[in-house]
């Protein structure tokens, strides 16, 4: 593997820092003008715009500010969807000026504790899906809402429970082709019972384990549920999901789901992106599992720019980094 600004990348592929100096970023969002959103763990909203094509950010603005534990956020259309501690708020920036000017809650009162709700997505039936961490490591919740994933309209009405058992999924991604949903979730945290990060397909009323059954059977209580279509490495702490469906990368990469492994501070894994290819089976896909990029110190969450290649936001130096394909130039 061969690289610069400090990550190891495949042959082919480059890397260079497209902005430094975020407050420990979170989650990224890109607009279809290609700007770049990013919300920082300090509450603030960056807005980071690559205005001559050279792949790094010639000029960043504070959208928004005031949020607790921004961990998501999501564009669409003119809107920029922000999920933080309990609530998701929906921000426009109606006179132009590169600031939000309207903000409203579209979402309030879900349950938080050691975990809260994460990642949004915008699914193919119109519909916004959203993810709420458990409250706890292995408990029984007294939310119906906690350890989920959500459904509800893009104006936060009609949400119900979609899917459920799932610990802590930090990110989603629906499947460019089918539609199909896409998951990390991170599995209980006591070492000595080996439990794995979990890659899992999500389907409406699924029953995915936790806090009891995990992996491939492991645990107990494990009837009705549905195995992960994928194991990682247990506190690999698999976080940010992108399907690729850019123009940049060679065909072989093309609908790949790349996922951000943050690591954990007791062991030495994550810290890496990694790629997997899935195959659809019937109703399910099976997947492989592979290493990608190497040199982040923590990688959290991992987005697709306008121009095709991956940008990665580094909560641990305060980095967005960008992977390109070198012979695309």
């Amino acid at each position: 593997m061969a690289g610069g600004a400090g990550l190891a990348v495949p042959p082919g592929f480059g890397a260079n820092v497209f902005f430094l100096g975020l407050s420990s970023p979170t989650s990224i969002a890109v607009s279809d003008d290609g700007t770049v959103y990013v919300s920082q763990q300090d509450g603030a909203i960056a807005a980071l715009k690559d205005e001559d094509s050279d792949g790094t950010a010639d000029s960043v603005g504070l959208y928004a500010r005031g949020f607790v534990a921004p961990l998501g956020v999501l564009h669409r259309d003119d809107t920029l969807y922000v999920s933080h501690r309990g609530e998701v708020t929906a921000l426009r920036d109606s006179d132009g000026n590169g600031q939000a000017d309207e903000v409203e809650t579209i979402v309030s009162d879900l349950p938080v504790g050691t975990h809260q709700n994460n990642g949004l997505a915008l699914g193919p039936d119109g519909k916004m899906y959203l993810t709420l961490g458990s409250t706890c490591n292995a408990c029984r919740e007294r939310s119906d809402l906690s350890a989920t994933i959500l459904q509800l309209n893009p104006d936060g009405a009609d949400m119900r429970v979609y899917a459920t058992g799932l610990r802590n999924v930090y990110d989603i991604a629906f499947h460019p082709e089918d539609g199909a949903l896409f998951v990390a979730d991170n599995g209980r945290d006591e070492l000595q019972l080996h439990v794995p990060e979990e890659l899992n397909l999500i389907v409406d009323g699924g029953n995915y384990g936790w806090p009891d059954c995990w992996g491939a059977g492991g645990g107990s209580n494990c009837e009705d549920t549905l195995p992960p279509i994928a194991e990682m490495e247990e506190r690999s702490s698999a976080n940010g999901l992108v399907f690729y469906t850019g123009p940049m990368f060679p065909e072989e990469y093309a609908n790949d789901l790349f996922i951000a492994q943050w690591g954990s501070h007791l062991r030495d894994t994550g810290r890496k992106i990694v790629r997997v290819r899935l195959e659809k089976e019937g109703e399910s896909y099976r997947a492989e599992v592979s290493d990608f990029a190497f040199g982040i110190d923590r990688p959290l969450d991992v987005a697709q720019a306008l121009d095709g290649s991956l940008l990665i936001a580094d909560h641990g130096s305060g980095a967005i980094y960008r992977i390109y394909w070198k012979g695309f130039w």
